[in-house]
């Protein structure tokens, strides 16, 4: 079953004829922007054309394809960059994940100050620790932490209750190890024997 082609109204008629277009011009614009155009598409595919159209739409027709190619290559675009940023910070997640310590270390040698989740992290490589007195939710800790054979020490406070968070409130400071041995005077009381 064929279609009968509409005729163009006289608005239409008369705005072909102020921009110099002729009904084949027009016909020959939404053939193009079938390709790319998905509105214009499933307008075609329920027999309808440029001729069902208000004037709004009939006057963009001849243009349509070039600023929806132009929208398409934004977005064409607009993806690679997403895609390059996303492959990006994955790189550099990894590079993180995976040179953590060495990346800890230089921030504490350069000065940097360590984000909360960083500290909680660079527990992992205490080798010693001095705790202080239990006070009644905490307690304060001295940690040795042994990161590219270099040893530092972060001061934090230890949660006593199970609902008192580790806190850290220090950065971490670079030590060193002196093994010396140490004599002490010991007094002791000793029973007299008569």
């Amino acid at each position: 079953m064929k279609i009968a082609r509409k005729t163009p109204t006289a608005e239409q008629k008369q705005w072909m004829k102020e921009n110099g277009y002729t009904e084949k011009q027009m016909d020959a614009f939404w053939e193009e922007n079938i390709e790319t155009n998905p509105i214009i598409r499933n307008l075609n595919s329920h027999g309808m054309s440029w001729r069902d159209m208000n004037m709004s739409c009939v006057s963009q027709l001849p243009t349509q394809k070039e600023r929806d190619l132009e929208a398409r290559r934004k977005k064409e675009l607009e993806d690679k960059q997403k895609a390059e940023a996303e492959a990006k910070a994955k790189a550099e997640k990894e590079y993180y994940h995976e040179h953590f310590e060495e990346i800890m270390v230089q921030k504490i040698l350069d000065g940097e100050k360590l984000s909360e989740k960083e500290l909680r992290e660079i527990i992992d490589f205490e080798i010693d620790r001095e705790d202080g007195d239990n006070r009644r939710w905490s307690r304060t800790v001295t940690s040795i932490l042994s990161m590219c054979g270099r040893y530092f020490a972060l001061e934090w406070e230890e949660g006593l209750t199970e609902y008192q968070e580790n806190e850290y409130y220090n950065q971490p400071y670079e030590v060193m190890k002196k093994t010396y041995q140490k004599t002490i005077t010991v007094t002791e009381w000793i029973e007299v024997k008569k």
